[in-house]
């Protein structure tokens, strides 16, 4: 099997590994690390696993929530709406069982 430049992982070192965990401690997210580190975000969050760094769930707030519960039955799909808040698709399933339990 050939490589291409584009198949090439980036290996971080000892001490890069040590300033991602320092970064997302103090608030980095994963996306921002990516940029910083021309790393994958798979291969971030297991030197972030690692390292037993707990990870981050970026959550809708009151705002969001109340607008994604809003799209979703008409035309907009989870990972659209997910898409569009910045928040995983999971986060959206979350606010919307809530909002139908709440509702019921």
């Amino acid at each position: 099997m050939v490589l291409r430049m584009e198949d090439l992982q980036t290996l971080l070192t000892t001490s890069e590994v040590d300033r991602l965990v320092d970064d997302y401690l103090a608030e980095a997210g994963v996306n921002e690390s990516v940029e910083r580190y021309s790393a994958h975000g798979a291969t971030l969050s297991a030197h972030l696993s690692r390292h037993r760094v707990s990870r981050r769930r970026p959550e809708l707030g009151v705002g969001e929530a109340a607008e994604s519960v809003k799209l979703y039955p008409g035309s907009a799909s989870m990972p659209t709406i997910a898409q569009s808040t910045g928040v995983d698709r999971k986060a959206i399933r979350r606010a919307l069982v809530e909002a139908s339990s709440t509702s019921a």
